[in-house]
């Protein structure tokens, strides 16, 4: 039995597919020019008759294309000989090549593929194109081979499954028209960016064909397999796009993706092989890769089913400290009620005896004279409430759903509570998930990119633009809490400064109030949502570094993650409480000083800290060229952007406001002109950090110099810090006006608990929500706002599961053991 090269069959399906893509246009003008050398061809008819086509193929130095020169007017994805006509390019097809392809085009079946063929050979049969026919003698041949009975009964299964394929289509039976169907054709906005030519994932993996060998009875069963071929951008479109086109499609697809629908039954290596054989050097392209898409479960990964093991029990103990508060609520209700029963008598005459103890009723508090023993009933109830108080009832009771909703969305505050932080946190995080919204969205799945790009060009777009200063506004209120609360702390204890075992206390609390959840957040990122996320786009999943998170995690542990290893970074936004925690950890050097009596000592260092920012920034922004997310962006998020000594001064300016608060006992009385005056300067300080930009952004070929680009980079961030800090101080003194009302709406205040899970789950959200789509969507406002809406809403409601069932139980843990702690004491 004859056993065909597999990799040629795939080639067949390629080229089947790409052939269903040329237009009617086309092909009208290939077949006016099919009649040209018919009466050539014909007079060699009889003589290749008698030759088999094996003899009659080129050799192996026809197989070679013309490629480079200049593109310009040529064919997009033709070959430069196309409409060329110098003899001095290559060789002419030979009329004998010429007839033998017709000849077999006569025996094909599948009238489109014959047709489409047939015209293109036609038209070159007398011209210059034999690299061209030559390989499309070696295709061809192949499709005689599987379109015969032995193709479909090859020992190679990719081959068979192929064979049955070709045969199905050209048959029409509906199965094999499936899996056509669910392959990608180029479609609209190719020069927008739509480089992507996405199937019908769902449509290729739903087919499932029988098929029966009728001589020896087996059958076997013909699944679709959803294959991704990616090649580099040809020439004919780069050369037809202008610089800042090209930069788009350099940034996020600098590559065209073409989907088809081929048998599961073949494998990587073969695909690969076949796109290979392909006849791309003369389009400028080439093959980057080619592989099919992997259906997981979820069961054969130990880190997923660790995930769900972890998760499951989380649940489980929740349902349990649930159903004790429950229970004992009853319990405790009923005990009451039959307590209040069993005194019924006596509230009513006003004075009851019982075993010499009498009984005064003085609004229902009863008090014992005489020292009188106290009836047994009463006994059993306080022995049972003192038991029930025991740590087993605190640890159960930290974890009950009922309760911890009720802390959640309470609106009541402690003391020292600064009203507008809460709608603060609540607007920033919702700035964040906007701008990584732009920034994911548009990288994956949007077809109109050109136009996506024409919008942040806008003036009122530079907020997006600029959303990372959201970043910043969460340190300010991160260094201005700690020092405040600190501070107030320190003055509350009786002796007004912190002792070893408080500071010891004062660095685990922070790492306990982050890391549970954040333990969690990784284990899902890096464990399940690899097996939650599929469709055409699900190989783009790389963006979870699910390998990262398996190497380095012990560095997000430790808060390290922004200085250790950064391109391999676990949960790439993690960054943030990196830094955070970098900073809490050298906040001690400013706090100490300051509660001791060394203000001056505190305030030097608040000054260091921002020199440091200030010349550090400048000195890495000359070293990376004047880097931003819009220039040479990789190396500014590595070097840059998420570097600790390159936003210490943004929290340095947030603890210098916390000091003021402090002092001030947030009661400080500033004159209406000066308050005016504050706003216009501030305010005018926070619109230019945001819009200046603007000044480069409106043309593609204005780009502000290395130096403007530095200085805005350098001083952009402590000076939005100096204007969140007005807004914070205004408000939190009874200057705000309505500002400060709508900054302390007490519905900000369960939503301001809810931003630390926001934050980390937004990117779990995006990142399912990007990778799972089924087709590119056309990016307008209606669209990118529904999509911030609905991951906002999604993320706070994952944030408030995860804070009932994590965070605020670990919180009444830490409760419970300081104060066994402290009763020890």
């Amino acid at each position: 039995m004859i056993k065909f090269p597999e990799h040629l069959s795939i080639g067949i399906i390629i080229l089947v597919c790409m052939c269903s893509a040329v237009t009617s246009q086309t092909y009208n003008d290939l077949h006016k020019d099919s009649g040209r050398n018919k009466k050539s061809i014909a007079q060699h008819r009889d003589h290749m008759r008698s030759q088999t086509v094996w003899n009659a193929l080129p050799g192996s130095s026809r197989f070679k294309y013309e490629g480079g020169g200049d593109a310009k007017g040529q064919q997009p994805f033709a070959p430069q000989s196309f409409d060329q006509t110098d003899d001095s390019q290559g060789s002419h097809a030979s009329p004998t090549e010429a007839f033998m392809l017709e000849g077999m085009l006569e025996n094909q079946q599948g009238d489109v593929m014959q047709d489409v063929l047939k015209t293109i050979i036609n038209k070159h049969s007398g011209g210059q194109e034999a690299p061209l026919l030559s390989t499309l003698v070696e295709i061809l041949s192949t499709v005689q081979y599987f379109l015969s009975p032995e193709g479909l009964e090859s020992e190679d299964r990719c081959t068979a499954d192929v064979s049955a394929y070709l045969q199905g289509v050209g048959q029409g039976q509906m199965w094999a028209l499936q899996m056509l169907d669910a392959s990608g054709k180029p479609g609209r906005s190719i020069l927008q960016g739509a480089t992507k030519f996405l199937g019908n994932y769902d449509e290729c993996l739903g087919v499932s064909h029988t098929l029966t060998n009728e001589s020896t009875g087996q059958s076997r069963v013909i699944k679709g397999g959803y294959c991704h071929f990616k090649f580099t951008l040809p020439a004919a479109i780069t050369n037809l796009t202008n610089d800042d086109d090209l930069l788009i499609l350099q940034i996020n697809n600098n590559y065209i993706q073409w989907d088809l629908c081929l048998p599961n039954s073949c494998n990587d290596s073969q695909v690969t092989e076949a796109a290979s054989r392909l006849p791309l050097n003369g389009t400028g392209s080439s093959l980057m890769s080619a592989y099919f898409s992997k259906v997981t479960d979820w069961k054969e990964d130990s880190s997923a089913v660790a995930a769900v093991a972890v998760l499951c029990f989380i649940v489980a103990l929740s349902l349990v400290g649930t159903l004790y508060d429950v229970i004992s609520a009853e319990i405790k209700s009923y005990r009451h009620k039959r307590d209040n029963e069993f005194t019924t008598g006596d509230r009513d005459s006003g004075v009851g005896t019982h075993n010499n103890e009498v009984f005064i009723n003085n609004s229902q508090q009863y008090k014992r004279i005489n020292n009188a023993i106290e009836h047994p009933e009463f006994q059993s109830i306080r022995k049972d409430e003192q038991q029930n108080e025991g740590l087993g009832r605190q640890l159960l009771l930290a974890f009950s759903v009922s309760r911890n909703t009720e802390k959640i969305l309470s609106t009541r505050t402690g003391d020292g509570n600064l009203g507008c932080v809460h709608g603060i946190r609540v607007l920033s995080i919702a700035w964040v998930i906007l701008g990584h919204i732009f920034y994911w969205d548009h990288r994956m799945n949007y077809e109109n990119l050109k136009d996506y790009y024409g919008w942040t060009r806008r003036f009122i777009m530079q907020f997006v633009n600029n959303g990372t200063l959201s970043v910043d506004t969460f340190f300010v209120l991160s260094g201005c809490l700690l020092t405040f609360l600190f501070m107030r702390e320190c003055e509350k204890s009786g002796r007004g400064k912190p002792t070893a075992r408080q500071m010891a206390i004062y660095y685990i609390h922070r790492w306990w109030r982050l890391t549970p959840l954040y333990v969690i957040i990784i284990m899902v990122y890096s464990g399940l949502l690899d097996h939650l996320i599929d469709g055409p786009l699900a190989e783009v999943k790389n963006i979870i570094d699910k390998d990262h998170c398996w190497d380095n995690w012990w560095a997000n542990m430790l808060y390290i993650n922004n200085l250790y290893k950064t391109d391999e970074m676990c949960l790439s936004v993690s960054w943030f409480l990196a830094s955070d925690m970098q900073f809490y950890v050298v906040a001690p050097l400013v706090l100490l000083p300051l509660v001791y009596g060394f203000a001056w000592v505190g305030y030097c260092v608040i000054s260091g800290f921002i020199a440091v920012h200030i010349i550090s920034y400048g000195c890495l922004e000359w070293q990376t060229g004047g880097s931003s997310l819009f220039m040479n962006h990789a190396v500014f998020l590595r070097k840059v952007y998420i570097q600790p000594w390159c936003r210490v001064g943004v929290f340095a300016i947030g603890m210098l406001l916390g000091v003021l608060l402090h002092r001030t006992k947030c009661k400080l009385k500033i004159p209406r002109y000066l308050l005016v005056l504050g706003w216009l300067v501030f305010l005018a300080i926070g619109l230019l950090c945001c819009y200046i930009t603007y000044d480069q952004m409106r043309e593609a070929d204005r780009q502000w110099g290395v130096n403007t680009r530095i200085a805005y980079q350098t001083l952009s961030r402590p000076a939005w810090a100096l204007s969140v800090s007005w807004i914070i101080l205004v408000c939190c003194t009874g200057n705000g006006g309505v500002i400060n009302s709508i900054l302390s709406w007490s519905a900000w205040i369960p939503l301001g608990r809810l931003t630390y899970g926001a934050y980390l789950i937004h990117t779990v959200v995006l990142s399912y929500t990007s990778c799972s789509v089924r087709s590119l969507r056309y990016a307008d406002l209606a669209l990118v706002s529904y999509h911030f809406i609905g991951t906002f809403a999604v993320s706070y409601a994952l944030s408030f599961i995860t804070c009932v069932l994590v965070e605020s139980p670990c919180v009444g843990l830490e409760k419970v053991v300081l104060t066994r702690l402290k009763l020890k004491r």
